[in-house]
């Protein structure tokens, strides 16, 4: 396998990840500010749209009570002429100049007493019962205009109307309706348009020099995240040689000492020719030299480095074919692998051979790796006695639930699962393909 691939991206690559994550966040505000800005003018304009009523309201009632009610004679209610000719020297051209264009003034019956167009004098009409409350309650209130009601008739084709109404008193204290009718367009649309289009550069500005002044702020982040990524990356390599360099050191130790010491006093016994007690020490011996091989393997196998993982998996495979069990092993020339995901199948590998081994009273075992559609598999299956899945994980099979968590934490897949076409147990592995060295070219 070699030395540790070093998995760090390149410089360029991060600053391509960094301005990329900086054109979001630009992007993100740039929508975000246009939405605010669009939501914040809306409600400008509503604003503005309930203060330009507001406004009309407040000139018809100071037109009312300041221009209109001291010039109301008695004679109003029969119809006088000089009552009407007092309402006319300061209604027409004064009232009615500029948004206002019509005014009326009725009785609480209905009847129109006064209007800037004489043809509407005299005529009665059923009020309304917003005009009735307004009567009623004293209230200034507002409203758009029913154009095709015949009282009506002659503001139509000036678009749409805006009526505001409100009482007021003749010199006797009799009530009367004052109504005025102002074109909606210039009283409202238009002032509420011109606050939409004041405000709304304004707001998408501010929040568009805000987002500016952020910028730097979120490189910096951006940087310091990219940064600690790195060092995180750093320290899960620097922890992972670490980890290989103490199997090493581990394996090297048991090889040169324990081992070499068991081995010669297997020679020893066996050259001296003792009684069956010392062939049955002798035979013992060379068991736990077995043993202890096996586990230097385990701990650090050197066929991953020198030969590859067949030949590693081999190794994993010989105490089972010493108690003859048939293993066979099938691994593609070419593989592309990582590290990391080379020694997380050997240590899969060699955690189910060996609860195989001590188990399954098996005769067979196939351990077959693959590659294809992005993912790594390995899935090793045997014809043994198989695996109760309702038992909880007993002692001897905890090294399975932990493979477990070291394959979730690798992102990859762990199963253990009774095998569909035949008795026994199946193993599998899944695995993203990650690019690195490939398998077979180490030596």
């Amino acid at each position: 396998m070699g030395d540790t691939e070093d998995v760090r991206s390149p410089p360029d690559d991060q600053d391509v990840r960094t301005r990329r994550a900086l054109l979001r966040f630009v992007l993100a505000s740039v929508v975000v500010a246009i939405a605010v800005g669009a939501v914040g003018a809306e409600a400008g304009r509503r604003a503005a749209r309930i203060e330009s009523i507001h406004n009309a309201r407040n000139l018809t009632e100071t037109l009312a009570h300041a221009v209109v009610e001291p010039q109301l004679g008695d004679g109003l209610y029969t119809g006088s002429a000089d009552a009407i000719a007092r309402l006319d020297s300061v209604i027409p051209g004064r009232v009615t100049d500029g948004v206002l264009v019509r005014v009326k003034i009725w009785t609480p019956e209905g009847r129109i007493v006064y209007s800037d167009e004489h043809a509407l004098i005299g005529s009665a009409y059923p009020l309304g019962e917003d005009e009735k409350d307004a009567l009623a309650t004293g209230q200034v209130d507002a409203g758009l205009s029913d154009l095709s009601a015949p009282e009506n008739r002659f503001e139509r084709g000036q678009g749409r109307m805006l009526e505001v109404y409100l009482p007021i008193h003749n010199q006797d204290g009799r009530p009367l309706l004052f109504e005025t009718y102002s074109r909606y367009h210039e009283v409202v649309t238009a002032p509420a348009g011109s606050v939409w289009r004041t405000f709304l550069p304004i707001t998408l500005g501010a929040l568009l020099v805000l987002q500016l002044l952020q910028l730097p702020l979120v490189w910096g982040m951006t940087r310091r995240l990219e940064h600690g990524v790195q060092e995180r990356e750093r320290l899960t390599r620097e922890a992972a040689e670490a980890s290989a360099t103490e199997r090493r050191r581990i394996a090297a130790d048991l090889h040169d000492s324990v081992v070499q010491d068991l081995a010669a006093v297997s020679y020893s016994l066996s050259a001296r020719g003792r009684p069956a007690i010392d062939v049955s020490a002798a035979a013992i011996v060379r068991r736990s030299i077995q043993s202890l091989r096996t586990l230097l393997v385990e701990i650090y196998p050197d066929s991953l480095e020198s030969s590859g993982l067949s030949a590693a998996l081999s190794d994993l495979a010989a105490p089972l074919r010493g108690h003859g069990v048939d293993v066979r092993i099938a691994v593609p020339n070419e593989l592309d692998l990582q590290r990391q995901d080379t020694e997380l199948l050997h240590r899969v590998a060699a955690e189910a051979l060996r609860n195989v081994d001590a188990h399954a009273e098996a005769r067979q075992v196939d351990v077959m790796v693959n590659q294809h559609d992005g993912l790594l598999e390995l899935r090793i299956a045997d014809d043994g006695r198989g695996i109760d899945l309702s038992r909880k994980v007993e002692k001897g099979h905890l090294g399975l639930t932990l493979l477990h968590d070291r394959a979730t934490r690798a992102g990859a897949t762990l199963t253990v699962q009774p095998r569909s076409d035949a008795a026994g147990t199946e193993l599998r592995l899944l695995l993203p393909c990650r690019s690195g060295v490939p398998a077979g070219d180490r030596g």
